[in-house]
């Protein structure tokens, strides 16, 4: 048994094929989760904080809590990544209770604000650390980091959001109406939800590739019997 000063936690945690296998539906489960979210987003009329805390529990609910445990429980032998997305599956359930607590108690603009930008500090930070540390370990890695630091930018950009911003506008045709605090955090929320749907989707079937080509090679290679 190896001395524990001996191990490499550098080095890889198993072929790239063998990761794909075992992870490929997490980031999948996560794209399904955050497409919902940006759909409602869209083709509701309604952008109230109301309706913008109740969809931000459901994705966090879905994408942070269900996917972070699920993933862990992928992970294998990557215990540091799997404590990272522990750690950010309890973030995620206690900002879905907060959120489902403001929709009752307090649903404003303020609220829903620093909700999302407490979540999402803290959330997207956890998985940029575990793309950054596990960058020569895991394939999986790039793809962490990209959308912990999606995340942290959505933090960014709602603390850029006045919390009781309004003003009326006029535009072509004599279209009118008022531009609110929720009505811009809501949309941002779900362009982010949008573009994170993709870009999961998106790596979640590069991985099923990834797994077929590694069952395929293991298929071609040579047993090392002769044939007569």
């Amino acid at each position: 048994m190896a001395h524990p000063a001996d191990v490499d936690h550098g080095a890889p945690l198993g072929s790239p094929s063998r990761i794909a296998q075992a992870y490929w539906p997490v980031p999948l489960v996560r794209a399904v989760v955050a497409a919902v979210v940006a759909l409602v987003t869209t083709f509701s009329l309604d952008h109230s904080s109301m309706l913008g805390l109740l969809v931000f529990g459901v994705f966090v609910l879905g994408a942070g809590v269900l996917g972070g445990v699920f993933g862990a429980a992928r992970l294998g032998d990557d215990a540091a990544s799997r404590r990272l997305f522990l750690g950010q599956a309890a973030v995620s359930g206690l900002a879905a209770i907060a959120a489902l607590g403001f929709a009752i108690l307090a649903p404003t603009p303020p609220a829903y604000v620093y909700l999302v930008v407490a979540w999402a500090l803290l959330s997207g930070l956890l998985e940029l650390v575990a793309g950054v540390l596990g960058r020569s370990r895991t394939p999986l890695a790039r793809d962490w980091s990209t959308v912990g630091g999606l995340t942290v930018l959505l933090a960014i950009v709602f603390l850029a959001v006045p919390p009781d911003f309004t003003t009326n506008y006029s535009g072509a045709q004599g279209v009118s109406g008022t531009m609110t605090t929720s009505i811009m955090a809501v949309g941002l929320f779900g362009a982010y939800t949008a573009i994170v749907a993709a870009y999961l989707a998106i790596g979640a079937f590069t991985l099923r590739g990834e797994r077929h080509r590694g069952a395929a090679e293991g298929g071609s290679r040579p047993t090392g019997k002769v044939t007569p």
